[in-house]
């Protein structure tokens, strides 16, 4: 089955799916006229990643992070690997990168290999793809250093925002009252009409999470 794919301005955004039990959205984002490619949260499933960015003849610029939680970076050493790509992550997700090995052991009960390397970025921090800037903004509470991507158009919100849900903030460096401010924050940083493409689960936009988030007396 061939992955989901979206085209919105001048990106091109391809979804695959991790395997079970996690069903994890992984996001390829393509700058279609530079040919510029990210991956953002490889949580599993290498081969497959590696192959949709083949797929598209292009390489890979980039591994972004989310968070470090392991089923959003269990492929990341596999892909970096592939490509000699580097990856890009906050720097208050370190402590939860650095532990994601055990954790991925206590969850999942399987070994997972961290991202061979990480160049941290701090608040605000502006990143591009294809010389277009993309936002990132720090949204903690289901992590320490939890970030979401904003581009012209759509944003990558990882498990800060999900379809009509929020991430758990029961694991360690979870806050449930940080990640309520994050994301009265996200919902109003971000334009109404852009697509919300959330770490699991279907797509909907920030009007439509915004709307959801009032009702919930957020």
């Amino acid at each position: 089955m061939s992955a989901p794919t979206f085209t919105l301005g001048d990106f091109t955004v391809t979804i695959v799916v991790t395997r079970p039990p996690w069903y994890e959205n992984c996001y390829l984002v393509r700058h279609d006229p530079s040919g510029e490619t990210v991956a953002i949260d490889p949580g599993g499933d290498a081969d497959r990643i590696i192959a949709a960015v083949k797929a598209g003849g292009d390489t890979l610029k980039a591994v972004w992070l989310t968070h470090g939680h392991p089923d959003h970076i269990a492929a990341a050493h596999a892909v970096q690997d592939a490509f000699g790509a580097p990856c890009r992550a906050h720097t208050n997700e370190k402590v939860t990168i650095a532990t994601a090995v055990d954790l991925a052991g206590y969850l999942m009960d399987e070994h997972i290999d961290p991202p061979s390397s990480c160049d941290y970025f701090a608040d605000e921090a502006e990143l591009e793809l294809g010389g277009v800037p993309v936002k990132t903004i720090p949204t903690p509470g289901h992590t320490p250093g939890g970030v979401c991507y904003a581009f012209d158009g759509f944003v990558v919100t990882g498990d800060t925002l999900f379809n009509h849900g929020l991430g758990r903030t029961d694991l360690p460096g979870g806050d449930g009252r940080q990640l309520q401010a994050s994301l009265s924050r996200l919902v109003d940083a971000v334009p109404a009409e852009s697509v919300v493409f959330p770490g699991h689960g279907p797509h909907w936009t920030i009007g439509e999470a915004r709307a959801w988030w009032r009702m919930m007396g957020g």
